[in-house]
Parts: structure tokens; sequence; C-alpha cells
């Protein structure tokens, strides 16, 4: 059964539940009309995860929408000059992002690395900026440090999009003026913002050093250890680990299970180790948007964590064995079928609609 996440406040109306609740794994909690009079029964229900079965009409706007509209905003933002507009613009996409963030995280994991985006500089800004909010939130940070952590990821690259472009498509080998400028991009980016508005001071200052080292052999200002600010490191693992999951001119996208061996293994001098552990406890090795092949041929995709124990994954299969888009995508019994590695996704394959997979 596909799910959402909801939140008990919006189905809630007089006391009564307006829907059924569920569980992640679609165990029956309350049903519509259950009056919650009761102080017990409102915090058994408030102090777990809450979903509902999906409405029979698609909602306007679900996560996959949310995320390709913050998308194109993006792509729209780095073409403006230092103006208000930037810093109001940023300010909101933060703002919006966050939130889309703490009401689908799963979703929006998963669907920022399958839908169509404009283009690879704009996706991984979007998906260094999820995982960012992912680690800060393992912290413990409250709602607005979280918001300045998911803007500094979003504009990390403001200055040069058009080159972070290049560089993923290797349209052609670098100039010495364009490597000067790459190594520059994150004091140009602080500067641009700084002259739009932007006064956040956690932000610029990750953005400034989100290039930065722990053994110093970053850039621009070549810091070290506890001289780089916590964000800015936040934004390196988010970085690094992002770079490795997307696809590259030069080879595919790379599976989360090689993307941590790297971040632990070749990068373990320069990153925050803590902060990768903090990674790898949320997100482990088949983190949701992870395409797998079951043992019954059929291909699938991780949505979500079903339960409180991360090491549990809600599989969704959307193709069957001879490759042909399920009718009606299918939560998949890992115990019964389970998972025989990662799988690549294929040109050949029919469209998919990804949002549905998560319940939308």
């Amino acid at each position: 059964m596909l799910l959402r996440p909801v939140k008990l406040d919006d189905v809630v109306s007089d006391q009564a539940l307006t829907c059924d609740l569920y569980t992640a794994t679609g165990t029956l909690l309350a049903t519509a009309g259950t009056r919650l009079d009761s102080p017990e029964q409102l915090r058994r229900l408030a102090g777990q995860p809450l979903y509902r079965r999906p409405d029979s009409v698609k909602p306007a706007s679900h996560p996959g929408e949310r995320l390709q509209a913050l998308a194109a905003e993006l792509a729209a933002l780095s073409g403006l000059g230092p103006l208000p507009a930037l810093a109001e613009g940023a300010r909101r996409l933060a703002a919006e992002l966050t939130n889309l963030y703490f009401q689908d995280h799963e979703a929006a994991l998963g669907l920022v690395r399958l839908l169509p985006m404009p283009g690879h500089a704009v996706r991984h800004c979007l998906h260094s900026a999820l995982i960012a909010l992912t680690i800060g939130e393992a912290l413990g940070w409250p709602e607005d440090r979280l918001c300045a952590l998911a803007g500094a990821a979003l504009t990390m690259n403001l200055a040069e999009m058009p080159l972070h472009e290049q560089l993923a498509l290797g349209a052609s080998a670098l100039s010495e003026a364009q490597r000067e400028r790459l190594l520059g991009h994150p004091a140009a980016a602080a500067d641009r913002l700084a002259a739009a508005g932007l006064d956040e001071r956690e932000w610029l200052a990750a953005v400034r050093a989100h290039h930065e080292h722990l053994d110093g052999s970053g850039y621009p200002a070549r810091l070290a250890g506890e001289a780089i600010p916590p964000a800015a490191r936040i934004l390196r693992v988010a970085d690094v680990y992002c770079a490795k999951v997307g696809r590259r001119y030069y080879r595919p996208a790379r599976t989360p299970e090689l993307a941590f061996r790297g971040l632990f293994g070749a990068e373990r001098q320069r990153l925050d180790m803590q902060l990768a552990a903090h990674l790898l406890r949320r997100l482990g090795l088949y983190p949701p948007g992870t395409l797998v092949r079951l043992s019954n041929r059929e291909t699938a995709v991780v949505t979500r964590y079903p339960g409180r124990q991360k090491a549990l994954r809600q599989v969704v299969s959307f193709l069957d064995y001879r490759g042909r888009a399920q009718e009606r995508p299918q939560v998949r019994d890992l115990h019964r079928h389970p998972m025989l590695g990662p799988a690549e996704p294929d040109p050949g394959w029919p469209a998919i609609d990804w949002a549905r997979l998560w319940g939308y």
C-alpha cells in the first residue's frame, strides 16, 4: 500500500480525524471519524510518524512538482546580478526547500535524484541542500539555522553555475582563466550575495568556506580544522557525497555504498568524519531514490524508512520481470523478494510517474 506522511494537526477537525491513519508499513492506527478526546490517544499518535492513503485526486502541487519549480527558480536566480531580488529569491528558495524537507524528506531525497532537472549543476545544489539538511537535523540544529544551511548549499556555486555545468558535461578542457574562476567561485558567490543585501553571517561564511578541507588543503583561504565554520564543514561533506553519486560525462552515477567508501577512504583526511558518520547513519547504503533489482526480476526504488531503524527499507516495484511498467506500483516484502543489488536507469524504460511511487 502506497502511503504519504501527514501531520496530526492537518487531519484533525473538531477533535475528530478526517482520514484513516497508518504506520509506514500500512498498519491501521486510527480510522476517520475517531474522536481524539483522550490525552493518552493523542500522545500515542503524536509520538510516531503518521501516514495516510493518497487522495483520489492528485494534489495541485506534490513534492516532485515543487522540487522542479525550485530547480527552475534556482537556475533563474543564478542569472541575477547583485540586486535585492537575488537576496529575496535566495531566502525564499531556502525556506521553501526546508519546508519541503520537513513535509516529506524521503520523497524529496528520492525525487531530486530521479526527476528531470534544468542541468546537472542545479540538481547538484538541490541535492546538496537536502543532504546538508539531513546532517543538520541529525545534529539537532534549529529550523532557522537549517534554513540558512539550505540557502548556503543552494547558492554555494552561484557565481559560476555555467562553469559547473561545463565540468559535469565535460564539454571541453578548462582554460587557465576558467581554473582561476573555479578557485575563486566560493568567495565570488559570498561577495555577490552580500552585495545583494543578504546579511546572514553563517550562510555567507559557509558559502565562502565550502571548499576548505580539514587538513588545510582546500581553497580559497586554506583554512584547517576548527577554523572552518561548522556549516561549511557540513556543506563540504554534502558537496562531495552528491558529486560522487551524481553522473559525470566520464562515468555513470556511483552507488551510495561506493560514495561512502570514498568519504571514509580517500577523503577522510579532508572531511569531518563525524559529520560523514551522521550522514551514513541517517541514509544507510540504500537511501530513498536508490534503484534496485529484486530477486523476482522486478525493478524497484527505495522509497521510505518504514521504522525507526534506518536499516529497514521500503521498496516499490515499478517495472515487472519483463521490464514493463507496473499498472499499479507494488510495495514489495524484502523478506520474500530480497534486493539483489543496485539497478542502473535505462533510456529504454517506459515513462515512470516517480512521485506516484511515494504516494502522490
